[in-house]
């Protein structure tokens, strides 16, 4: 074999060069085509092995027009378990079709999502899930004319139709509020995120119709929305635990908020009800109540829809999944212990 000094990327020139044939030959063995003998598949291959040659798949892709394996997921942040729970349940449910995940943190930015979704496109993804930020989604229209399959979770797209998988936040909060309603709590406060957010804002519509429902006085009770991180869900709950007759019992609309809490309640030792929407890692430790809520299953649904959809990306009669809650007894059990 001829030697040739290759660059810090090998192409195929540089496989050509060493193994002795054309850059036509070399293209063919490597994509394992016929019209290629046993040998020079063996020189080309060997070639290969020694510059460290990656096939560039997504380009050979692009060249024929063709979508690729990938797909693309847009999060709020992966830092959030939530949200690094749904990326393992979809990871784990494409994989096994040949699909990679690609996945990319909007923070409830819109425009920043909106960008990472084009950037995505061009990458020519085969579809994507997605956990909306913005407030118009028609620009996907010709996306999908284009083949490209679309998912939305935790909160449905405006302005497009598309496959969605939802939790049940009216039937999550009822079911947080009838458990501090059975423990004797008649002063509850729901922590919420920013009301701009779907999910924050259904949990904060259908904790005021539970309470009215459970037969509360809804002047004793209190929504506090705007709380997106922990440290400020604790802050909230230390200014609520200092007031007299203020709160007997929280509900925290997230895990985040859940973990600021938490803390507040372990610091100050204080005696009062919780209970979580989302599940956490720590949950049992704090002896938190929480929902089933399970990023994981979300995720997870998320991807079997899609693969679903990759067969006709355009056809309507899309599918609203939406996840059933329940408390989680074991937590509640250990709460109480």
């Amino acid at each position: 074999m001829a030697v040739a000094q290759t660059s810090s990327h090998p192409t195929l020139a540089d496989i050509a060069a060493i193994a002795g044939v054309s850059v036509k030959t070399a293209s063919r063995a490597m994509n394992e085509l016929d019209r290629v003998s046993p040998l020079t598949l063996e020189k080309v291959k060997k070639a290969a092995e020694l510059v460290g040659y990656r096939s560039n798949r997504l380009a050979r892709e692009l060249r024929v027009g063709a979508l690729s394996n990938l797909v693309g997921m847009v999060i709020s942040d992966l830092a959030n378990p939530f949200y690094a729970g749904m990326a393992a349940g979809a990871e784990e449910a494409l994989s096994p079709s040949g699909m990679d995940l690609i996945i990319a943190t909007a923070r409830d930015d819109g425009n920043r999502e909106k960008a990472l979704i084009e950037a995505l496109l061009e990458r020519r993804v085969r579809g994507l899930i997605i956990v909306p930020s913005a407030q118009d989604y028609s620009y996907l229209h010709i996306e999908r004319k284009r083949g490209v399959s679309f998912v939305f979770v935790d909160r449905p797209p405006a302005y497009l139709d598309a496959d969605a998988v939802l939790a049940d936040n009216f039937g999550g909060i009822e079911a947080c509020v009838s458990y501090l309603a059975s423990q004797g709590c008649n002063r509850i406060a729901l922590i919420a995120d920013n009301p701009e957010i779907w999910t924050a804002s259904e949990r904060i519509e259908a904790f005021k119709k539970s309470v009215v429902g459970h037969g509360l006085q809804a002047t004793k009770c209190k929504v506090i929305p705007g709380v997106h991180t922990s440290e400020q869900a604790k802050i909230v709950a230390l200014d609520l635990l200092a007031k007299q007759n203020g709160v007997d019992g929280f509900i925290a609309s997230n895990d985040l908020i859940a973990i600021g809490l938490g803390h507040a309640i372990t610091s100050t030792g204080a005696e009062i009800e919780m209970v979580s929407f989302d599940d956490f890692p720590s949950a049992q430790l704090m002896q938190i109540p929480t929902l089933d809520h399970d990023p994981k299953r979300l995720g997870t649904e998320a991807a079997k829809l899609l693969l679903e959809r990759f067969d006709n990306p355009v056809e309507s009669g899309f599918k609203t999944k939406t996840i059933s809650l329940q408390l989680n007894a074991q937590l509640n059990l250990g709460a109480k212990s």
